[in-house]
């Protein structure tokens, strides 16, 4: 997998700089990854291929779902079909939480003190959690606002924290890190999303549009197929 830095001049240059995960962090801890989602599938839409990649590298990886998504699918257990799609993509543990979907604006406070507590007492004594995945500041969906404002409190310790993209970002979604997704990792990807069988029927979760934003996003740094994230913290 190749990590592109956009540098944001007028020709459109992208920088390759190497600031990938080791499999292990400088204090010889095994490096970890900490995802967070609103609703089940928004981190498999937003970083699903840059987890399959980083699992099969041997990173610890830990994913959050904090609420059931109810709203969008009512008596479905939606926890479940995230569980399955997580373990497909090689999640090493999923932590599903049960705020109220469509209201978390109301509950900032609590989800910073969650995921403090994930941070600090489920993350293995010998894992060191170095990159956060998480939702972005420019998204028209109140949750994923919500998410973002609770994260950037809740990992203020964490040196990598990127934002990635859902089909409710806004159209001022600017990407500044593009991660290059092979064959293999992106068809895990496309499967894992299938498992959410209550939303098979939203046209974002069809695989063409799934490959058609991951071609867009590759054109944008003259690569085949990436993942974009805005960056809300990096430090390499």
């Amino acid at each position: 997998m190749i990590v592109i830095i956009y540098d944001g001049d007028s020709y459109g240059i992208s920088k390759r700089i190497d600031y990938m995960l080791n499999s292990t962090t400088s204090s010889g801890k095994r490096t970890g990854i900490l995802a967070i989602g609103a609703h089940p599938d928004d981190i498999e839409l937003g970083c699903g291929a840059s987890l399959s990649y980083y699992s099969n590298e041997k990173v610890y990886i830990i994913s959050v779902v904090m609420t059931p998504g109810c709203c969008g699918a009512e008596y479905i257990d939606r926890h479940k079909e995230s569980q399955e799609a997580l373990n497909m993509l090689g999640c090493n543990k999923l932590i599903p939480l049960n705020f109220e979907d469509t209201r978390l604006y109301l509950q900032i406070k609590e989800m910073i003190s969650s995921l403090e507590y994930i941070i600090e007492n489920e993350t293995p004594q010998d894992v060191e959690i170095t990159r956060v995945y998480t939702m972005n500041n420019t998204d028209r969906h109140q949750d994923h606002i919500a998410v973002y404002q609770a994260s950037m409190v809740a990992c203020r310790y964490i040196p990598q924290i990127l934002g990635y993209e859902t089909p409710s970002t806004c159209l001022s979604f600017l990407p500044q890190v593009f991660e290059s997704v092979d064959e293999v990792h992106f068809n895990k990807k496309i499967l894992a999303l299938q498992k959410h069988k209550s939303q098979i029927h939203r046209r974002y979760i069809q695989p063409e549009y799934i490959i058609a934003q991951a071609k867009f996003r590759g054109q944008q740094v003259s690569h085949s197929m990436c993942e974009g994230f805005v960056v809300h913290k990096m430090v390499l």
